[in-house]
């Protein structure tokens, strides 16, 4: 028997210009699958094939957090702030749980099936050489060099997170809000990749491709801009999804959280982005499994990477979950109003 999962994805794509405490900048992709279409085959049955919607699913529940919780506003991370635990907050930790469930490949426990979801992040130093990068102005060199590193993740994030037994389509990518200086170029980010092979570098993997219509959509992430039911207010919360990613995995990775195990009460005070990080954490700690972790249902569902930059090359590195010692953790919890993610 062999199965092959095609996965038809909307790429959100969110960015970061102040990582916390590092001289660092970072991009995310959070892939969602509109639709996965399952081809089975067997010596008695055949072909087969079934399709569902993991993207109409996820939406749902996120729909259902918000009414549970009456949440209408923006669920960004920078905008966690206080220590007293409100109603509001457990929709944030909701709609995080969610996202995280909608990374499993296999053994969901909230969604009925397996939503396979995918999200990859990298990050870079602020400066660079702006000089190597095309352009007449310094903010179009700084653009272009943006570019030039989101291609790179949105490359690197297809060839390790899908394979020959999960194929990938990517119909479009939606970016949050405009560029300062230019929207995205499309022929940098995406078409340059389909000829990669021309100019001496590797091509994209045959389980790879990208729809003849994909493009870049640059759309604001606030949901109450559109009118419910309409594409760009399903498109607005899953950028609201993409940010509350980018904030918990940074603060996972570059600023350390205390493990939090019992949800608070309301009215109760707390370090709300390390509660609000857990499940995050614990999907990230899961690497620390070593052979294990190929068996587990978030078994290449994310990838986190930092970029260097040196006289030899490019070279990347996997970032781990930070630890940091009790006594940092308490320091920190005292100033976590004051640090932005």
């Amino acid at each position: 028997m062999s199965n092959t999962l095609l996965h038809h994805v909307v790429v959100y794509h969110d960015d970061t210009k102040d990582v916390p405490g590092r001289h660092l900048r970072g991009h995310v992709l959070f892939f969602v699958p509109v639709k996965l279409s399952l081809r089975s085959e067997t010596p008695l049955l055949g072909i087969t094939q079934e399709e569902y919607h993991p993207q109409k699913m996820f939406l749902t529940e996120l729909i259902c957090c918000r009414r549970e919780y009456a949440c209408d506003g923006k669920l960004h991370f920078t905008e966690i702030s206080g220590r007293a635990w409100k109603k509001y907050d457990c929709a944030y930790h909701k709609a995080i749980t969610l996202a995280v469930d909608a990374l499993r490949s296999k053994s969901p426990q909230i969604f009925p099936r397996s939503l396979n979801c995918k999200v990859a992040t990298i990050f870079y130093p602020k400066g660079a050489d702006w000089n190597i990068y095309g352009g007449d102005s310094r903010k179009e060199q700084k653009l272009r060099h943006d570019e030039t590193l989101l291609r790179i993740l949105l490359k690197g994030a297809c060839h390790y997170l899908y394979d020959a037994s999960n194929r990938v389509e990517v119909l479009r990518i939606i970016s949050d809000g405009d560029s300062a200086h230019r929207r995205l170029d499309e022929d940098r980010i995406v078409w340059r990749l389909t000829y990669d092979d021309f100019y001496g570098k590797s091509p994209l993997r045959e389980y790879v491709a990208f729809s003849p219509d994909a493009f870049i959509t640059h759309l604001p992430s606030d949901h109450k801009k559109y009118q419910p039911d309409t594409e760009d207010y399903m498109h607005a919360n899953f950028l609201q999804i993409s940010d509350l990613l980018l904030g918990s995995i940074m603060r996972a990775c570059y600023v350390g959280i205390k493990s939090v195990r019992i949800l608070p009460k309301i009215g109760e005070e707390c370090a709300k982005r390390d509660v609000i990080t857990q499940p995050v954490k614990e999907m990230l700690e899961k690497k620390k499994r070593g052979g294990g972790f190929r068996y587990s249902g978030h078994y290449r569902s994310f990838v986190t990477t930092q970029v260097t930059f040196t006289k030899d090359g490019i070279h990347f590195q996997e970032v781990p979950v930070a630890q940091i010692p009790d006594e940092d953790l308490l320091q920190m919890s005292l100033l976590d109003e004051n640090i932005v993610a």
